[in-house]
């Protein structure tokens, strides 16, 4: 810390401090009564805790190792006490045990505070609910709805850290104001301890009087946990508020070394949403199996880009203004239309006060409703149903906003007037050519480059198919049409034939050239080979066209790798492409009806019965998916199963007998595969070179 580091914390200490004891001199205020202090023992004004050293691990340390999450536990605390303005003070960006460092964390709020004698009955209780204790659920003053239940967030900050100090003045005022309790509390000491009593230490301002009541609580002695910096500490905590009140504010001051002051002030996160896809909730309700009508509010939305950030993502559910849960799609069943899009731009919030009242309906840490209640599945399926409906509405939107997304990815009119100038038909029919290949992208996809060239360059050769379309209607419509027409037909024809001909044999010469030399080379992984038949399935089917080749197949792999994971409880992967960090368990391509699990093996590699196995398991795994998932399992009603492997030497009886019964399963050697691929394209690329010796060019 430097000097100017260490002056910003005694600042804010003295800041803290100054609203705790307000205008009495530092000196009185620390001075406890001679005679009182003579005669205090250990049995005078006992601070006792009564917890068993297992319940502060699993419920202090288990539960809360974020410093936003513990942050939000002390401020909830000043919430339920009545304080209308709370001071966080903390240093930004820092690992809180870095060497050479005594950071403090100090939260210091104006609220009622507490006496001596409710510090142990309340503070000191562990796992006592408040509300049954203090007979209602409102707090003291201003009847707010309390956030505390369980009685175990006061340990939160055992999570971070391993001493917490607490003062705090509260009661009736009196002549010399408010009393004083000051206690230490120390995480070695309560693990160390041997009784069932803990006996916090008083601190130097026990006993002494205070001008305003409230509480402060400092932590220090950290553990290595790491303070975000400014921006992702304010999105993680406002992510955890829900509340909207006059009388409420809270500030988060940096207390690191900084050039200028920061501090912010938690309010709603601010979420980009997507034009046309909001629905408020003010006028919804849930429906309960029993009859039971539960109010809701809030909102539901598209937000105009997928969320990493988990604070961001998804609908975040609160009750009585504190998050409860997080859910990106409400347990919804994969498989359904715009599943992608809903998993990723769906967000919101949702406040539902009934889920912390009566019955208690939230888990411990506070991290999730029990959807298992009644109540809980209530939701569930009726948030299920407005996913759907903000689908259906969100679709056009996501297009729209995929379509400028690529129109500036590609610099789309530039390229179109250098390509074809002048030529406004042909500018046209490619740009809505890319429109609809681009129509059920997800965003994601345009932010790759490659991927954006793909669609364009495909774009132009659909392009002049749309222009000769047109032209035949043009022919049809009006019989006198001149002879300049039906030669302007034929020449475009021959356009579009020439270009779409030649941009493909381009294409698969090269990746014919491609699999050779890899081939040939003789040590090659699995990693090349499984991302060339990815990138070009016809060398599996040779009647493949790229118009197949849309969105469908990643929305069946998505749904079908989330289903497997929910069924075993282990990830699957299967592409090869942009996905470096994993080996693929093996790629899915599809072609006509046809969903194809492709298991690839490394030249000359002798497959195994125990890999053969596991791939025929995998296709039983998704004949299940795609029958439980009806729209899908129409669309593809043809599963098969092909190993790229050289030797089968290593496969038993039983395994080469199952081969050779299941026409489903098929066994290829990495020659034979490039040996029936160019017998396929013979006539082909022939066709090409016929074209091109006629001397004519696109």
């Amino acid at each position: 810390m430097t000097e100017r580091g260490d002056n910003r914390r005694a600042e804010a200490e003295e800041h803290a401090q100054d609203g705790l004891f307000g205008d009495v001199p530092r000196q009185a205020a620390g001075r406890h009564d001679e005679a009182t202090s003579a005669t205090r023992d250990v049995t005078d004004k006992p601070y006792v805790m009564k917890i068993s050293r297992l319940t502060v691990d699993k419920l202090g340390i288990k539960m809360y190792d974020r410093v936003s999450a513990v942050l939000a536990e002390v401020i909830a605390n000043a919430y339920d006490a009545d304080a209308e303005r709370v001071t966080v003070s903390l240093p930004w960006g820092v690992f809180l045990d870095g060497p050479g460092t005594a950071y403090e964390i100090t939260v210091a709020d104006d609220g009622h505070g507490m006496t001596a004698s409710e510090v142990n009955s309340h503070y000191l209780t562990v796992g006592s609910d408040r509300r049954k204790r203090f007979g209602k659920d409102k707090s003291r003053e201003k009847d707010r709805p309390v956030m505390g239940r369980k009685g175990i967030g006061k340990l939160a900050p055992f999570g971070i850290c391993e001493t917490v100090e607490v003062i705090t003045a509260g009661g009736e005022a009196t002549g010399q104001g408010y009393k004083v309790a000051h206690l230490i509390l120390s995480l070695n000491e309560i693990l160390d301890d041997t009784d069932d009593e803990y006996r916090p230490t008083p601190g130097p301002l026990d006993g002494s009087w205070s001008a305003e009541r409230g509480t402060t609580v400092k932590l220090r002695d950290f553990r290595r946990k790491r303070v975000p910096n400014g921006a992702e500490l304010h999105r993680q905590l406002c992510a955890r508020f829900g509340i909207r009140r006059m009388d409420w504010d809270v500030e988060i001051i940096n207390t690191e070394d900084t050039l200028i002051p920061e501090s912010f002030h938690l309010g709603e996160l601010n979420i980009d949403i997507m034009p046309g896809t909001r629905i408020d909730l003010a006028d919804r309700s849930v429906m309960t199996m029993n009859g039971d009508t539960l109010p809701l509010s809030g909102w539901l939305a598209y937000s105009k880009k997928p969320y990493k950030d988990e604070a961001m993502a998804g609908v975040r559910i609160y009750s009585r203004g504190k998050i409860v849960s997080l859910t990106r799609d409400f347990g919804i069943s994969a498989g359904f239309h715009g599943e992608y899009s809903i998993r990723s731009y769906l967000v919101g919030e949702i406040h539902a006060e009934w889920l912390d009242e009566g019955e208690d309906l939230i888990r411990s840490d506070r991290q999730d409703i029990i959807w298992s209640s009644d109540y809980g599945d209530a939701l569930k399926q009726w948030g299920q149903a407005i996913v759907r409906e903000l689908g259906a509405r969100g679709r056009n939107s996501i297009q729209k906003e995929t379509w400028k997304d690529f129109e500036k990815a590609s610099n789309l009119q530039t390229r179109l007037e250098e390509d074809a100038p002048g030529d406004k038909a042909f500018q046209d029919s490619v740009r809505q050519a890319a429109k609809l290949l681009v129509s059920d992208k997800d965003r994601e996809a345009i932010e790759d480059p490659e991927h954006v060239e793909k669609v364009y360059q495909l774009a132009k050769t659909i392009g002049p198919h749309r222009t000769l379309l047109d032209a035949l209607h043009e022919v049809a419509e009006d019989s006198s049409s001149p002879l300049d027409i039906v030669l302007g037909l034929f020449q475009k024809a021959r356009i579009a034939e020439m270009y779409s001909l030649g941009q493909v044999a381009s294409e698969r010469i090269e990746v014919l050239n491609k699999l050779s030399n890899l081939i040939d080379d003789g040590s090659t992984l699995e990693q090349p080979l499984q991302e060339l038949l990815e990138q070009a399935p016809w060398l599996l089917a040779p009647e493949w066209t790229p118009l197949g080749m849309n969105e469908s197949l990643e929305r069946v792999r998505k749904s079908f790798e989330s289903w497997y994971f929910k069924q075993k409880g282990v990830a699957l992967l299967t592409s090869a492409i942009n996905r470096q960090s994993k080996r693929p368990d093996f790629v899915l391509l599809h072609d006509s009806g046809t969903l194809w699990i492709v298991e690839i093996k490394r030249m000359n590699y002798h497959l195994t019965d125990a890999e053969y196995a596991r791939a025929v398991n995998y296709l039983a795994d998704l004949n299940d998916f795609l029958d439980q998932v009806d729209a899908l399992g129409k669309q593809f009603p043809v599963r098969k199963l092909t190993f790229i492997a050289d030797h089968t030497d290593k496969l038993s009886s039983v395994s080469l007998s199952s081969v050779a019964n299941d026409d489903r399963i098929e066994i290829r050697g990495w020659h034979d595969l490039l040996d029936d691929t160019l017998r396929a394209h013979r006539d082909f690329l022939a066709r090409v070179d016929d074209l091109k010796n006629d001397g004519s060019t696109p």
